[in-house]
C-alpha cells in the first residue's frame, strides 16, 4: 500500500541529491505514495514541469516550494536563519512567486560571496567557484559550502581544531559544555554548522543571514496568491523565537494554514535530547493545529536517496503522515491542477 507520504523534500535544484524523475523512482521502489518537491526558494521549471506531466507511474507529486521566510512583523520581520515557509500545490509559473525566487537566489550567491571571505579569513581553503560547482549552478546553499570545505584535507584539519578547542573550553565552562555535548549528539556532519556556519555557531561572524527575505505574512501571500497552502516548517528550529501562544495566534488569525506535525527524520529513535526536543514541539504543533482547525503535513525533508528510504522504513513516524495530502486537498478545497491529483 502507497499510504505514507513526504510532502517536503528537495531536488539538485536546491540542496538535493536528486532529479526529480531520480526522486520519484526512489519513491517507486520504497512505495512511498506522494512526494511534494520543496526546493529552497525555487519552484519547477519548465523542463520539470513536462517531466513530470508525462509521468505516469504510482506516485501522486506535488508542486511546492520552501520560502526561507523573515520573522512575522512583531518580530522585526527581518531574516531568520531556520523560520521556513512551505507552500504546496504552488503555481510555479505565477510571476510574483517566480520573482521571489530570483531575487531570493542572487542573494543566496550575495551571502556564499561573504561567508566564503570569512571562511578564507579564518584560514580555509575554499573559493566560490568551488561552492558554485557543488551547488551545480545558482542555487548555493549552506550544505554547498560545507561540500566544497570538506572536500579538501587541510579544511578538514582546521575543523577537527576548532572542535577540540570548543571540547577543553566546555570542561571549565558549563554552558559550553551543553553546546559541545549537543554537536556531538548530532554527528560529525553538523560539526561545520555547530562550529562556524549557523547563528549561534561557537566561531561567531563567520556565518552570513540571508540577504534578502520576506516576513511571515508577506511569504504566506506569495504561496496563498499562487493557489497554494502555507505550512509552517519544522517548528522546532523556531520554537525558541516563536513561542507556544504566538504560534496559536498566528493559526488562530488564519496567518497561516497550518503546520508540519511529522519532523526530525534525523533524530528519530537517537535517544537524544535533540530527539526529545523535537517531539516536544511536534506534539505542540500538533495540538494548536487541531484546536484551531487547521491542517497537518510533513514528512521527511529528505535530500539524499538514503533519507527517502530510512522514512520508508521509519515505521509508526512514516504512518503519520498517511493522508495528509487528501485531508489538505479536501479541508481546504485545493485546486490540484499543479499536481497529479
Amino acid at each position: 500500500m502507497r499510504n505514507i507520504q513526504t510532502l517536503h523534500s528537495h531536488t539538485i535544484n536546491s540542496d538535493g541529491e536528486l532529479t526529480h524523475r531520480q526522486v520519484l523512482k526512489v519513491c517507486e521502489q520504497n512505495n512511498i505514495g506522494v512526494i511534494a518537491f520543496t526546493d529552497h526558494d525555487g519552484v519547477l521549471g519548465e523542463k520539470e514541469i513536462a517531466e513530470l506531466r508525462s509521468y505516469k507511474g504510482p506516485v501522486k507529486w506535488i508542486s511546492g516550494i520552501e520560502i526561507s521566510s523573515g520573522l512575522p512583523k512583531e518580530l522585526g520581520g527581518g531574516p531568520a536563519s531556520d523560520f521556513h515557509i512551505v507552500g504546496l500545490f504552488v503555481d510555479p509559473t505565477n510571476t510574483a512567486l517566480a520573482e521571489h525566487c530570483k531575487l531570493a537566489q542572487k542573494a543566496r550567491v550575495d551571502r556564499m560571496q561573504k561567508m566564503v571571505k570569512n571562511l578564507v579569513d579564518l584560514g580555509f581553503s575554499i573559493t566560490e567557484e568551488d561552492c558554485l560547482r557543488a551547488s551545480g549552478g545558482e542555487a548555493v546553499a549552506r550544505p554547498h559550502i560545507v561540500t566544497a570545505i570538506k572536500s579538501k584535507a587541510s579544511n578538514l584539519k582546521i575543523i577537527e581544531n576548532m572542535r577540540l578547542k570548543m571540547e577543553e573550553e566546555a570542561k571549565s565552562n558549563a554552558d559550553m559544555k551543553i553546546r559541545y555535548n549537543l554537536m556531538m549528539e548530532q554527528g560529525e556532519n553538523q560539526y561545520p554548522y555547530k562550529l562556524f556556519l549557523a547563528e549561534d555557531a561557537y566561531i561567531p561572524n563567520v556565518y552570513v543571514d540571508y540577504q534578502y527575505s520576506t516576513d511571515m505574512d508577506t511569504s504566506v501571500k506569495l504561496i496563498r496568491e499562487a493557489g497554494g497552502v502555507a505550512i509552517l516548517a519544522h517548528y522546532f528550529t523556531v520554537a525558541k523565537k516563536i513561542n507556544r501562544e504566538m504560534l496559536d495566534q498566528f493559526l488562530m488569525e488564519n496567518r497561516l494554514d497550518g503546520a508540519e506535525t511529522v519532523y526530525g527524520l534525523f533524530a528519530m529513535n537517537t535517544g537524544t535530547e535533540i530527539e526529545k526536543y523535537l517531539k516536544e514541539t511536534e506534539i505542540i504543533a500538533k495540538e494548536l493545529v487541531e484546536k484551531n482547525d487547521k491542517v497537518q503535513s510533513g514528512g521527511a525533508d529528505a535530500h539524499k536517496e538514503k533519507d527517502f528510504i530510512m522514512f520508508a522504513n521509519s515505521g509508526d513516524y512514516a504512518k503519520r503522515t498517511e493522508s495528509f495530502a487528501q485531508n489538505i486537498i479536501s479541508k481546504l478545497n485545493i485546486n490540484t491542477k499543479w499536481s497529479n491529483f
